[in-house]
């Protein structure tokens, strides 16, 4: 069974300029399994959040939730109370969910010690780092034991070493849990962690799947060409339809699927740059996602 079920959800923001479509038929349907929203601003992402969370109403499609113990969220500024402790935000988040005062103090126990936040329980907010900050919004969210959760962009402004604390925190109560997660980002490296990526570009999904499938979907090798001038661009393509190999560019850059080794030292015209690669996720990023990109043939 679905955790949550979305059908053609489609969301119109209205201003003095005119309609803009943030969410165009979006259906998405997400079981015990992490699912990551990637592609860029504008996309449509915290939208689609906002719409799961229920914090704005679509104008036309249908959300089925089918969890029990509610929903847990994540908000890209930490939702906490920064003159009470975390104790204190953390007993305040289990009270507004209904939850006894032993369960709270047991659930807050359990969670800040997988969180290792244990020794910061009685200081105040304010006090703490920004990863630190983040790991007890997420300690709130996790509180009730959700059957999803929420987070958008829960890592913006952290630096590396406090994005892994958090995503290995968040592995750790995630294993052999059926709760599922989704979150939204940018960064095509925190989008690999996930079971699924969506991809969604001008409020539709472009792609669904496994980062595997979808990496494997570019090939063995890819070619990634920088040219010193975008004139040289449909040169380029051209050559690559020639070879069998689908390309899509960018200004200078051009990206071919499918490539051979061989097909690396008889490119045409003179480029800046010729790296030969197995594909990444952020190739699939750029082949799908970025509207810049033109005449891609998949």
């Amino acid at each position: 069974m679905k955790i949550i079920e979305v059908d053609q959800l489609r969301v119109v923001y209205s201003n003095k300029d005119g309609d803009r479509v943030a969410l165009d038929g979006v259906s998405l349907g997400v079981g015990g399994e992490s699912i990551a929203l990637l592609g860029p601003n504008g996309a449509g992402k915290s939208t689609l959040m906002g719409a799961l969370a229920g914090t704005l109403t679509a104008d036309d499609g249908t959300i089925r939730r089918n969890y029990e113990n509610g929903l847990g969220v994540v908000f890209q500024t930490p939702a906490l109370d920064e003159l009470l402790t975390v104790r204190e935000n953390l007993a305040l988040a289990g009270a507004l969910h209904g939850m006894t005062k032993n369960a709270i103090g047991s659930a807050i126990n359990s969670i800040t010690a997988s969180l290792e936040l244990t020794d910061r329980l009685d200081q105040q907010v304010r006090h703490l780092s920004g990863g630190l900050k983040r790991r007890a919004d997420l300690a709130r969210a996790l509180l009730p034991n959700p059957g999803l959760l929420l987070l958008d962009e829960p890592t913006s402004g952290l630096d590396v070493e406090a994005r892994a604390s958090l995503w290995s925190s968040l592995d750790s109560i995630r294993n052999g849990s059926e709760m599922a997660v989704i979150y939204a980002t940018h960064m095509t490296e925190e989008a690999a962690k996930a079971d699924r990526v969506v991809l969604l570009a001008d409020g539709k999904i472009v792609i669904d799947g496994a980062p595997a499938e979808l990496i494997e979907g570019l090939g063995s090798s890819v070619l990634r060409i920088r040219l010193p001038d975008e004139t040289q661009a449909e040169a380029i393509k051209a050559w690559s339809k020639e070879i069998g190999c689908p390309s899509v560019s960018r200004g200078n850059e051009v990206l071919i699927s499918h490539a051979k080794p061989e097909h690396a030292g008889k490119c045409p015209g003179e480029p800046e740059l010729i790296t030969l690669a197995a594909p990444t996720l952020e190739d699939v990023y750029l082949w799908h996602a970025r509207s810049s990109f033109s005449g891609g043939e998949l």
